[in-house]
């Protein structure tokens, strides 16, 4: 089996190929070119990963009707058993967050449409028309938009400068359990075993972020918990770091250890720190919150032996962020995303019932 193409010809199937998007039509043309370069149909098949016979329609094509019958694909596909105002009025349903299951989304569908479909056609289905399955986002709706709008005009107001250091103030408690299950690709049918704890030793971690430098320093407990005396640490550990520092601002959530007793007396006696507490439910608006999800992502994503590994793994990530530098440009910037209820009304109509 030969192909010859003349000059002009083979640079217009060139050309073709170059601007061709369908994979399809690409094996195609380029089996032509193929062949005319001398190759048998066998080895033509067997580099586009069809058969022998397949090859030779496509050449008897090319011979009777030319480039535009070879480009041409005649598979329409079978009908559909919706049609489109169906799928719309699918689409609407399953946007309203109601269906766990392709089961569920299946018996809908013969509910409503006295269409009968199996849980791998309707996958295939929901496929075809982009939808997809994934997590929910959650929304904290007691949070007051017009309380995280008046803090935010107020901490753009907050001054910066040499004798002024600035500090994102949270705390953070992996445990060495099966919070640390994680997901990765696998086989089909495949059950990949980790090793987890049993979920009773915590990591207790109360950090600090600076968004000007991005300074980072915490103190790290295994045995004791976050309270009022430790946090008094850290406020120690900054005014050793920054001996020159006039004013510290700090921006926390409003945990109870903040406005211990032991802090108030010890706040009484170091002036030089100012406490600014997010409006309530806000942790958009902190930013050391999004370090925290760092955190997650690179030391999160695998299996520890044991709860000293874990403790390895936070470290080998916070106490090497300048590693991350790229990701903290971008992700740590003062950004910050308001979300108001009326945008949502899924959660308003759901908090109502």
């Amino acid at each position: 089996m030969s192909l010859e193409l003349d000059l002009n010809l083979r640079k217009k199937i060139e050309k073709r190929r170059r601007d061709e998007r369908d994979a399809r039509l690409w094996r195609r043309l380029s089996a032509m070119l193929w062949l005319a370069d001398g190759e048998t149909a066998a080895e033509v098949a067997n580099r586009v990963g069809v058969t022998s016979r397949q090859i030779r329609k496509w050449l008897k094509l090319f011979r009777t009707q030319g480039l535009d019958g070879l480009c041409q694909l005649h598979y329409q596909g079978r009908i559909g058993q919706l049609d489109e105002a169906h799928i719309v009025e699918l689409k609407q349903e399953i946007a309203k967050g109601q269906f766990h299951t392709a089961r569920q989304i299946a018996d809908w569908i013969n509910q409503r449409f006295q269409v009968q479909y199996t849980e791998s056609g309707v996958k295939e289905l929901l496929k075809r028309i982009g939808v997809s399955y994934h997590k929910v986002t959650g929304f904290l709706w007691k949070a007051d938009a017009v309380a995280q709008e008046e803090w935010l005009d107020d901490y753009r107001c907050d001054p910066v400068g040499p004798s002024i250091r600035r500090y994102f103030v949270d705390a953070c408690h992996p445990v060495w359990g099966f919070e640390l299950v994680y997901y990765c690709w696998l086989l089909v049918g495949q059950r990949f075993h980790v090793k987890v704890g049993c979920g009773r030793q915590r990591l207790n971690i109360l950090g600090a972020y600076c968004p000007e430098d991005h300074e980072y320093l915490d103190i790290r407990l295994t045995s004791d918990n976050i309270n009022g005396e430790q946090f008094v640490n850290l406020l120690r550990i900054l005014l050793e770091r920054h001996p020159r520092t006039k004013r510290f601002i700090l921006y926390l959530d409003n945990a109870k250890y903040y406005d211990k007793p032991y802090v108030r007396e010890w706040l009484k006696r170091h002036p030089v720190f100012q406490l600014k507490f997010l409006p309530p439910y806000s942790p958009n608006l902190n930013l050391i919150e999004r370090l925290w999800k760092l955190l997650r992502k690179e030391a999160f994503c695998r299996s520890y032996d044991s709860f000293e590994q874990l403790q390895r793994g936070v470290s080998a990530v916070l106490d090497r962020l300048e590693k991350y530098h790229r990701q903290l440009d971008t992700l740590m910037t003062e950004d910050f995303h308001i979300l108001y209820p009326q945008d949502y009304p899924e959660c308003c109509a759901a908090s109502t019932i």
